[in-house]
């Protein structure tokens, strides 16, 4: 799976989520959907793990025009 910016990833999770719980979904198809779903879970949670570590970086140096500038 190519990297995705965190609003396209979440936006295609959202849609997996609703598919998963409206559609009737043959197993393969539901388990092929859950999983792509967990890796884009995945991928949204390191970019925001990586965003708040930007800005507790940022707080700590007092360095406060680089979050304005980003």
């Amino acid at each position: 799976m190519t990297e995705k910016s965190f609003e396209q990833a979440y936006q295609e999770l959202e849609i997996i989520v609703q598919r998963l719980e409206t559609a009737t979904l043959p197993l393969a198809e539901m388990l092929a959907l859950y999983q792509q779903g967990m890796a884009l879970a995945k991928q949204c949670d390191q970019q925001l793990e990586q965003a708040e570590l930007s800005v507790k970086l940022l707080l700590e140096s007092g360095n406060l025009t680089e979050l304005t500038e980003a």
